[in-house]
């Protein structure tokens, strides 16, 4: 491997909010296989070296730095950190939905909670925990950037070992008996 392709990967996901393999093979002209080289190396000399403050995590296919727990409380001095605990429950609620499946409509929210979501999602855009796309007719709902860097949350699900959304709440889910008792 070469240095500087090393030191070119290193530099782009450092810049980056997170970035796939993919994207860096697309960025640098370097081939995937030898992309997945280099990553080895920056996660032994990052991860397994107690020299180093940073780890490099790759989280649902994106790369990207975070300072290692045992310097977090040190850490939340320099950096704002959001707590999950200011979030109602319905609001938690919603935010864990959209951790785990990226992004959702607002029809999607509502079959999954099973109840009307319109105030909630406006709480969470004006508080800037969420953002929206338009798509056709409806919105796309997804975390802002900044929430998910303030909070954590998707190494925090991903610690958990995952999550599993019940996607069966919904009315209109349930089997049709066709006017049979």
């Amino acid at each position: 491997m070469e240095k500087e392709k090393i030191a070119l990967i290193e530099a782009i996901i450092f810049a980056s909010k997170g970035i796939s393999i993919q994207k860096l093979s697309e960025l640098t002209n370097i081939d995937q296989d030898e992309i997945n080289k280099i990553i080895k190396h920056l996660y032994s000399k990052y991860n397994n070296n107690s020299e180093s403050g940073i780890e490099l995590k790759n989280i649902d296919g994106y790369l990207k730095f975070y300072t290692k727990k045992q310097y977090s409380s040190y850490i939340e001095k320099v950096v704002k950190r959001r707590s999950l605990s200011t979030l109602t429950n319905q609001q938690l609620e919603i935010v864990i939905l959209l951790a785990t499946k990226k992004e959702a409509t607002k029809k999607e929210i509502d079959g999954i909670r099973g109840k009307d979501s319109t105030n909630i999602l406006k709480q969470l855009l004006y508080s800037g925990v969420i953002k929206r796309k338009k798509s056709g007719r409806s919105y796309i709902y997804g975390l802002t950037e900044t929430f998910k860097e303030e909070t954590l949350i998707e190494e925090l699900i991903e610690e958990l070992g995952g999550a599993q959304l019940d996607t069966f709440r919904s009315k209109n889910s349930s089997p049709q008996n066709n006017g049979k008792r």
